[in-house]
């Protein structure tokens, strides 16, 4: 498939508002079993305004048609605001956009397809990214800020082809940047009771799990 400027400028605007209310200014802690060495370990993931025009593949340019820097911000007031004009954006010379664009909707519901996550392999030369998470339709990569990762990119693609030790996500857990313990429980690996493993002490210093409920697998 592929997309026009008036369908890109549509998906782009409907995934503004999932993303918006489902991810925006939310902070998740995706724990996973690394599969190298069997540990249980961590990553947290934080979804700016700034981050979401990285997951389109678009580019703004002005009425010259000259691409535009540092303007992800307004990008997505525009989104937000049905005010993105066509002759506001183009698509990446690298042909990366289509692709992107046909992954996107799926990413706005990280949580349902997360189930794996991994170190990139850098085996893709045009994308700079630091770790993926996702399954094997879809992934999103990541890439470091301090001590968090911020999403970068929209990918369709089997994760296990960016990653060469694809570990697998054991439960993923949300909260507000104004919540100081991660309390909100988003997935849970099938057949996993999360308060019968033996988490990090790390881990568990940061989490809340007094209204998690174990709901056995029928």
């Amino acid at each position: 498939m592929k997309y026009t400027k008036e369908e890109a400028r549509r998906v782009v605007l409907n995934c503004a508002k999932l993303y918006q209310q489902k991810l925006l200014n939310k902070r998740f802690m995706i724990i996973y079993r690394e599969r190298l060495d069997n540990r249980i370990r961590y990553i947290e993931v934080v979804f700016l305004e700034r981050n979401y025009q990285h997951l389109t593949g678009l580019e703004m340019v002005d009425s010259q048609g000259k691409k535009l820097h540092n303007q992800s911000v307004n990008f997505y007031r525009k989104c937000i605001e049905n005010k993105l004009g066509l002759d506001e954006f183009e698509f990446k010379s690298s042909g990366t956009t289509q692709l992107k664009l046909m992954a996107l909707p799926a990413l706005m519901h990280m949580t349902k397809i997360t189930k794996i996550t991994g170190d990139y392999n850098n085996v893709r030369p045009y994308l700079l990214v630091d770790k993926v998470i996702g399954g094997i339709n879809f992934c999103l990569g990541l890439s470091k800020e301090k001590d968090y990762f911020v999403p970068s990119s929209a990918l369709l693609e089997n994760i296990k082809n960016l990653t060469d030790s694809p570990s697998q996500v054991l439960a993923i857990l949300e909260k507000s940047d104004k919540s100081k313990k991660y309390s909100i429980v988003k997935h849970v690996a099938k057949g996993l009771n999360l308060k019968k493993i033996l988490l990090p002490a790390e881990i568990k210093e940061m989490i809340n799990l007094d209204n998690y409920i174990y709901k056995k697998n029928k």
